[in-house]
């Protein structure tokens, strides 16, 4: 497996974790990405057991040069801290820390902020 795909999994590892917790959802789409992409059985391990520090903005920018790439990686973020149907400041947080960088428009995060509160 090619280290810019790893580094995305982190971001989706690390989203799933975002508020401490880790839904049997979350894990179930975790443990399939996990499989498909032939991560390391410890890695896998680790990132189902405990939380997964995000990785740096400028690494994701990189590795996802493309604009639709980019809002590709946001939407499965958004998929994965929706599967218990509540959106935690956490998460938004996250969101938040990708926000220019990745072309998501202020009035779409005070809209994804409000749908927490």
């Amino acid at each position: 497996m090619s280290s810019p795909r790893l580094v995305v999994l982190q971001a989706l590892a690390s989203m799933a974790w975002a508020d401490d917790f880790l839904d049997p959802k979350q894990r179930a789409i975790l443990v399939e990405l996990f499989e498909e992409d032939g991560v390391e059985p410890e890695l896998a391990q680790r990132w189902l057991r405990e939380p997964v520090a995000f990785p740096e903005v400028t690494e994701l920018t990189g590795i996802l040069s493309d604009s639709s790439d980019r809002m590709d990686l946001v939407m499965q973020l958004l998929h994965l801290a929706m599967t218990d149907r509540w959106f935690h400041p956490g998460e938004m947080a996250l969101m938040r820390r990708l926000g220019e960088q990745f072309g998501i428009d202020e009035s779409v995060l005070q809209e994804m902020d409000q749908f927490g509160a």
